[in-house]
C-alpha cells in the first residue's frame, strides 16, 4: 500500500478547499512548529481510517470538527463540507473520503449524516466501493497500529500482550500449526481416555490401572492448580517489574528532574517579579498622579517665569510713575489752598467762614453790620461788601466742597485693583527652584521608566524562553524515560514496599515451578507406569499404541510450534539490528534482543558487548530507545512485505522529539534512503520559526511546510488557518 495524496477540507485548521498532500513512495516531510497543525493532520488521517462505527446505521457528523473559520463566516442557509479523502495504490488504485455537511440556520448549526465512500479501480473501470469494507480489506486496524505512531510514547508496538500473538498471526509461519496443535491435544486426549477405558476394561490389570489413573489424576489437578497460581504470580510480578522499572527509571531521573523543576521554580520567581515591576508603572495613572502630564511643561514654564517676571517689572514701573502724578495732584491742591488764604503784601485773610453764612444774612436782612455796629442800609457800600461776602461765602463753600472730593478722589484712586499679577510672579517664584527642577527631570524620569520597563521586558522575554526551553527539557526527560509526570512527582518511599514484595513473589514462584517440576515428573513416570501395563485384549492393545502415537504428534507440534516462534523472534530481531546499525551508523547503538517474558509479552531491550560479556544497556537515553523501537517497527515492516507480499507506509507524528540537530540530520539522511514509504510530521528543520532550507535542501524527498496563516488572533480559533507550501 502506498499514499499518494491526502486532500482535507474545512478540518479543524485546515480551512477551505485546498488542503492537498500528494506523498513521494519514499520520505516525505511535514514540518511545521508547535500550533501550526501538525496533530491536526495527524488526526484527520486517524479520523478518516476509523471505521468503528455500525455499518448500516447512520452516524451524525461531528460540529467540532468543523473549522472555526468556516463557521464563523457561513451565512444562514449556507452549507459547509467537512471531508478528509486518501488516494492509495493498493493491489490498483483506490480511494476513500469520509464527510459529512453543516448546515446553517438563524439559531443553530444542523450536521448531516457521515458519508464514508470510495472507489477502485478494477481493469480499466473505476468502480464505486463502501468505504469502511476498503480500509478493512487494505489497511486493517491492526496494520494501522504497526504502522501509525503518534509521539514516541506509541513506539513500542509489544507494550500490550497480545502484540505478539497477533503478530505471530499475520507474519509467522507458527500460524499453520496451532490448528494442528488443537486437533493433535484433541486426538491424543480422545485416544488417552480410550486407553484408560481399555485398561480398566482389562480384569487382569484393571486394579492396578485404577490407582495409576487416579494417582494421574491428582498429580493432574495439582499441576493444573499450580500453573494456574504460576500465572497469577507472574502476573503480579510483571506488575511489581513494571511498577518497579518505571520507578528505577524515575528514580535515576528523578535528580535531573528536581534540579530542572527547581531552576523552573527560580526562573518562575524571577519572571514574576519582573511581572510585577512591570505592572507597577500605569502609565495611564502615572499620566496625573505622578504628573507625567508635565513633561513637555519645561519650556512653558519657563516661559510662564520670564512674562511673571515681565509684568511685575511693568507693574513697578507703572506704579512708580503713578505715585509720581497722585503727589502733583495733592501738591497742587495744598498750594491752591495755601494762595487762597494769602492777601497782598502776603498777609493772611481771615477765615472764610467768619461770620458764618446765617449771620451774615441776618445783618442783610436788618441793614446793620453787626460786626462794627454801623448801619448798613440797602445800595450802601457797607450792605453792598456784606452781600457780596455772602456770595464768596456761598463760592468758597463749593469751592472747598469740590476740593475735598478732589482730594478725596486721589487718596481712593488705585492704578490696580486687584493683586493679579503679584499672585501670578509668586506662582512663578513657586514654581521654580526645586519644583522647577522636579518638573524638568519628569521627561528624564518618563524615558527612563519606559526604558526600564522595556529592559524588563527583554528580560521576561528572554526569562520565558528558558523556561519553555525547561519545560521542553521536563518533556524530553520524561519521554526518554517513559514516565508520567505524576508518578516522577511522587515520594519513592514505596519502592521498598514493591522490591519486598516483587522479591517474595519470586521466592513464591521458585517454590511453584519446584512444585510444577516435581508433579510433571510424577505425572511423567505415572504415565509410563501406566504404558508399560500390557492389556490381555486385542481393543486394549490397539488403544494403548494408538494413544502413544497420538501423544508423540502433539509434542511434535507443540515442539515445531516453539522452535517456528523462536525462529520468528530471531528473524525480526537480526533485521531490526540490520535498521539499528544503518539508522545509528555514527553513534553507539548495540544490538536489539525481543526478550519473551511471562505470559509470552514481547519486551524490546538493548545489549551492549560481545556474546562473553554482554550486558543490557538499562536506561538508554531517549534517542537511543526511539530509534531502537524504529528500527523494530522497519523490520516488522519488511515482514508484511515478505510475508503478506503487501507493503504498508509508516507514518510519524513528533517521534524523534528527544533528537538533537546532529542526530536528526543523520537519521532524516539515513531514511532518506530507504526503500519505504515513510512520512514523518515533526517540527525538525525549524528555528524559531525559520525552516532551515540548508539542511532540507540536502535531502532528496518530498517536503512541505505548514504554518498557521499570519493576521491571526492568539485568543480567537476562528482567525486560525493552517497554509500548506511544498518546498521541494
Amino acid at each position: 500500500m502506498i499514499i499518494k495524496e491526502i486532500t482535507i477540507q474545512n478540518f479543524r485548521s485546515y480551512y477551505g478547499t485546498d488542503n492537498r498532500f500528494e506523498f513521494s513512495d519514499r520520505l516525505t516531510l511535514i514540518l511545521g512548529d508547535n500550533g501550526d497543525g501538525k496533530t491536526t493532520l495527524f488526526e484527520a488521517l486517524q479520523w478518516l481510517l476509523d471505521v468503528s462505527q455500525a455499518v448500516g446505521i447512520p452516524q451524525k457528523g461531528d460540529l467540532s470538527l468543523l473549522s472555526a473559520m468556516c463557521r464563523r463566516e457561513m451565512e444562514v442557509g449556507e452549507t459547509a463540507t467537512v471531508s478528509v479523502s486518501m488516494t492509495f495504490d493498493h493491489d490498483g488504485e483506490k480511494r476513500v473520503e469520509k464527510s459529512f455537511s453543516v448546515e446553517r440556520t438563524e439559531k443553530t448549526y444542523v450536521v448531516g449524516n457521515l458519508r464514508y465512500q470510495g472507489t477502485e479501480v478494477i481493469g480499466s473501470e473505476r468502480v464505486p466501493a463502501q468505504g469502511p469494507q476498503l480500509i478493512h480489506r487494505c489497511y486493517d486496524s491492526f496494520m494501522q497500529k504497526l504502522s501509525m505512531f503518534k509521539g514516541e510514547s506509541e513506539l513500542d508496538v509489544f507494550n500490550d500482550a497480545t502484540s505478539l500473538g497477533k503478530l505471530v498471526e499475520q507474519f509467522s509461519d507458527i500460524r499453520c500449526y496451532d490448528e494442528l496443535v488443537k486437533i493433535s491435544d484433541a486426538l491424543s486426549e480422545k485416544a488417552e481416555k480410550a486407553y484408560n477405558k481399555a485398561l480398566r476394561d482389562d480384569k487382569k490389570i484393571s486394579r492396578q490401572a485404577s490407582e495409576l489413573e487416579k494417582a494421574l489424576t491428582e498429580r493432574s489437578e495439582e499441576l493444573i492448580d499450580e500453573k494456574k497460581r504460576k500465572r497469577e504470580h507472574e502476573s503480579d510480578l510483571t506488575f511489581y517489574t513494571s511498577r518497579l522499572d518505571e520507578l528505577e527509571r524515575s528514580k535515576s531521573a528523578s535528580e535531573a528532574y528536581h534540579t530542572l523543576n527547581e531552576r523552573l521554580e527560580e526562573l518562575n520567581s524571577k519572571a514574576r517579579k519582573i511581572k510585577a515591576d512591570i505592572n507597577r508603572v500605569d502609565t495611564n495613572h502615572a499620566l496625573l498622579d505622578d504628573l507625567w502630564i508635565l513633561c513637555a511643561f519645561p519650556p512653558i514654564l519657563k516661559e510662564f517665569v520670564q512674562k511673571c517676571s515681565a509684568l511685575s517689572k511693568e507693574r513697578r514701573a507703572l506704579q512708580s510713575e503713578w505715585t509720581k502724578q497722585q503727589g502733583k495732584i495733592e501738591g497742587k491742591l495744598e498750594a491752591i489752598q495755601d494762595i487762597r488764604g494769602a492777601l497782598e503784601g502776603g498777609a493772611l485773610a481771615l477765615p472764610w467762614d467768619l461770620p458764618d453764612e446765617a449771620t451774615m444774612q441776618e445783618m442783610l436782612d436788618d441793614h446793620i453790620c453787626k460786626v462794627c455796629g454801623r448801619p448798613a442800609p440797602e445800595g450802601s457800600d457797607a450792605y453792598n461788601f456784606m452781600k457780596h461776602k455772602l456770595e464768596e461765602y456761598r463760592r468758597h463753600l463749593n469751592e472747598e466742597k469740590q476740593l475735598e472730593e478732589d482730594r478725596l478722589k486721589a487718596q481712593n484712586k488705585e492704578l490696580y485693583v486687584s493683586n493679579q499679577i503679584s499672585t501670578l510672579r509668586n506662582l512663578s517664584i513657586t514654581l521654580s527652584g526645586e519644583q522647577e527642577k522636579a518638573i524638568c527631570n519628569k521627561a528624564e524620569e518618563i524615558s527612563d521608566s519606559l526604558s526600564l520597563t522595556e529592559r524588563r521586558k527583554s528580560d521576561l522575554h528572554e526569562l520565558e524562553k528558558d523556561i519553555e526551553e525547561i519545560q521542553n527539557e521536563k518533556t524530553r526527560l520524561l519521554i526518554h524515560h517513559n514516565v508520567d509526570e505524576s508518578l516522577m512527582e511522587k515520594n519513592f518511599s514505596d519502592v521498598k514496599g514493591f522490591f519486598d514484595r516483587k522479591e517474595q513473589i519470586k521466592v513464591d514462584l521458585a517454590h511453584i515451578e519446584e512444585r510444577i517440576a516435581l508433579l510433571t515428573t510424577q505425572c511423567e513416570e505415572l504415565k509410563q507406569q501406566r504404558n508399560q501395563l500390557d492389556p490381555d485384549n486385542v481393543l486394549g492393545r490397539i488403544s494403548k499404541r494408538i494413544y502413544n502415537l497420538m501423544e508423540a504428534i502433539a509434542n511434535a507440534f507443540a515442539r515445531a510450534k516453539e522452535a517456528n516462534l523462536r525462529s520468528f523472534l530471531s528473524a525480526l530481531e537480526e533485521k531490526a539490528n540490520e535498521y539499528l546499525n544503518r539508522l545509528s551508523s555514527a553513534d553507539f547503538h548495540g544490538e536489539v534482543r525481543l526478550v519473551r517474558g511471562m505470559e509470552d509479552k514481547i519486551q524490546i531491550h538493548l545489549f551492549s558487548g560481545t556474546d562473553e560479556n554482554r550486558m543490557e544497556v538499562i536506561h538508554p537515553s531517549g534517542s537511543q530507545r526511539t530509534v531502537m523501537y524504529i528500527s523494530v517497527l522497519f523490520a516488522i515492516s519488511d515482514f508484511t512485505k515478505e510475508k503478506r507480499s503487501e507493503n504498508y507506509p509508516l507514518l510519524f507524528d513528533a517521534a524523534t522529539s528527544s533528537f538533537g540537530d546532529a542526530k536528526e540530520q543523520e537519521f532524516y539522511n539515513i531514511i532518506n534512503g530507504l526503500q519505504k514509504q515513510c512520512v514523518i510530521v515533526t517540527k525538525d528543520f525549524i528555528d524559531k520559526g525559520q525552516v532551515r532550507m540548508k539542511d532540507v535542501e540536502k535531502l532528496s524527498c518530498t517536503v512541505y511546510r505548514i504554518k498557521k496563516a499570519t493576521g491571526f488572533d492568539a485568543s480567537d480559533l476562528a482567525t486560525v488557518k493552517t497554509t500548506i507550501t511544498r518546498l521541494q
